[in-house]
């Protein structure tokens, strides 16, 4: 209260030793100006307790354990943890069997509100903080004439005695924008030809799942607009922060078709599969990174969210005296991943219905921590001088997986260096101008990701390799010889060990502390379930032909 905390989310919860009449009790529960706790139970019941116990005394049943909360838009306690009826209890009471302890366990689940104070902002999980690389590193693969490939805007054109300059404005989508800076790079950026005319983005779209992060972000930015506008007359494009779960494709139609309906200029009744095609730049610093750890759905949902956010080339440019200048590239995808090189390649250049003219270059990692909040400041290029201090010194080869056949083995130039993909949108062939299609099949997309994973993990690292194969069939022949099981009129191949045995024989240490057994049985039985339906089938061991193949499908 001293520091200014309102709406505050408090817990108090413990064995009180008092009933729900004592002055202890009630005097928790009074209200206290902007101070109000409540009971997560109704404790006050004739029938209820926490504790039943039998002393030299006699038999006491009573309330004594309590979970008080804030409530009033903070807590919100959503269910209680029931107390078990008499006739489960033994003739005992507490402490017994089934109930170990003379104090039943209290427990409550709770929908938590924000938690501030009246000044303060939302909480992210850092400062601006640019944990991949920084964006001096990335720069010269973003610069509006990059981006726009060979297409120049025209000279200058004059009426009278006044010289028009034109004006290419660019727009960016930043996936997974996260408390990165990179937006507010972009904005600040301009770019001038030889001519004069400028280059620069005019709108950026910053999306992500973390509402706190993107809520500190706005925030930053609105500060340093005022202290930018306070400075200088310096003309901002537009920033706008959207919320977007790509494991939904709800929440993308939701942060996207609105902005691109408004863009486009489109009417409310265009038909959603025709919206996209806006952004002439998608920033992706290690977003796909992450979702390839998670689901193909999520993934297939991105790439498709993606493309279909690129703008789609045109065979010629427009422009007037007048108005910005329009050009014809298709958009580009910048990815920045930590993936091995070629598995990217494979999974983008493939990816069906896509069009997409793919290059790589490698660079050195630069992390940076953002501390400041100051008046913004445009970062001006001059197109065609000092074009070198952008790219690479050296050439850096592509970093490899650090895991080979089960086995951590990371090089020298581990986590160093990262890939930087421009993936440039291109013109369907089979398709008129005209009648070029924003989407993607997703159900196409999602089982060439499934493909791909499957056959770049089985070849680059396969678990069963003949090696193992031969070791695991010695391991196997020792383990029945030991249980002195060799005298069964089974064949080798066809002796069942326990789980438990073929477990510690099949896994290497590194692999165990990946897949701990409890995850091991989780996997068994969805390939018991999803692979071997008989009812024959030993489902509480393996044979050593089973083991393998049960290495090969889990891998």
């Amino acid at each position: 209260k001293e520091l200014g905390w309102t709406e505050v989310n408090i817990l108090i919860l413990g064995d009180f030793n008092s009933e729900p009449g004592s002055e202890s009790v009630r005097s928790i529960l009074h209200e206290r100006g902007d101070w109000k706790f409540r009971s997560a139970a109704a404790n006050d019941n004739d029938d209820s307790y926490t504790t039943w116990k039998t002393r030299k005394s006699g038999t006491t049943r009573r309330v004594i354990d309590y979970i008080f909360h804030t409530g009033e838009g903070g807590l919100q306690c959503k269910e209680v943890l029931s107390i078990p009826s008499d006739d489960v209890l033994e003739r005992t009471y507490l402490p017994g069997f089934r109930y170990p302890s003379d104090h039943l366990l209290v427990a409550a689940k709770f929908h938590a509100g924000k938690s501030r104070r009246n000044d303060q902002l939302p909480e992210a999980s850092n400062s601006p903080f640019e944990w991949l690389t920084n964006f001096q590193s990335l720069r010269h693969l973003v610069l509006p004439s990059y981006i726009v490939g060979d297409v120049s805007p025209p000279p200058p054109s004059s009426i009278g005695s006044a010289s028009h300059k034109h004006k290419l404005k660019l727009n960016a989508l930043h996936v997974g924008c996260g408390t990165s800076t990179v937006g507010e790079s972009l904005l600040c950026l301009r770019e001038k030809d030889v001519c004069g005319n400028q280059l620069q983005y005019g709108h950026v779209v910053n999306v992500d799942i973390d509402k706190d992060a993107l809520g500190v972000m706005q925030h930053r930015w609105r500060q340093r607009e005022l202290q930018t506008h306070q400075l200088d007359d310096i003309t901002l494009g537009v920033m706008d922060w959207r919320y977007l779960d790509f494991k939904s494709e709800v929440s993308c139609r939701l942060a996207l078709d609105p902005l691109y309906r408004n863009l486009l200029q489109l009417s409310p009744n265009h038909s959603n599969n025709e919206l996209g095609g806006y952004f002439d730049l998608v920033l992706d610093k290690s977003t796909l990174d992450c979702l390839l750890c998670s689901e193909t759905d999520v993934v297939s949902v991105f790439l498709c969210e993606v493309y279909r956010a690129l703008r789609i080339p045109t065979s010629r440019s427009e422009s007037s005296l007048d108005a910005d200048y329009k050009h014809s590239s298709g958009g580009v995808y910048v990815l920045v991943t930590f993936h091995p090189l070629e598995f990217i390649q494979q999974l983008l250049a493939e990816l069906p219905g896509a069009h997409l003219e793919i290059e790589y270059e490698v660079i050195k990692r630069k992390a940076d921590i953002v501390n400041t909040i100051d008046a913004l400041e445009v970062d001006e290029v001059v197109s065609g001088k000092n074009q070198s201090e952008f790219n690479p010194e050296t050439y850096l080869p592509p970093a490899s997986s650090a895991w080979i056949s089960g086995s951590f083995s990371p090089d020298e130039n581990y986590r160093k260096t990262i890939t930087v993909f421009t993936c440039r949108r291109l013109l369907n062939p089979k398709q008129e101008e005209s009648n070029q299609t924003y989407t993607l099949d997703r159900q196409l997309v999602r089982e060439h990701i499934e493909s791909t994973c499957d056959k770049w993990y089985q070849t680059t690292s396969p678990m069963v390799t003949n090696e193992r194969e031969a070791t695991l069939r010695l391991d196997f022949k020792n383990a029945i010889l030991s249980q002195q099981r060799a005298e069964s009129s089974l064949k080798e191949e066809e002796v069942t060990l326990d789980l438990k045995t073929c477990y510690e024989l099949m896994f290497t240490e590194e692999e165990k502390q990946v897949l701990p057994f409890d995850y091991f049985i989780e996997d068994w039985e969805a390939y018991c379930q999803n692979l071997r339906t008989g009812e024959d089938f030993p489902r509480q061991g393996m044979t050593i032909n089973t083991a393998i193949d049960f290495l090969k499908e889990m891998q």
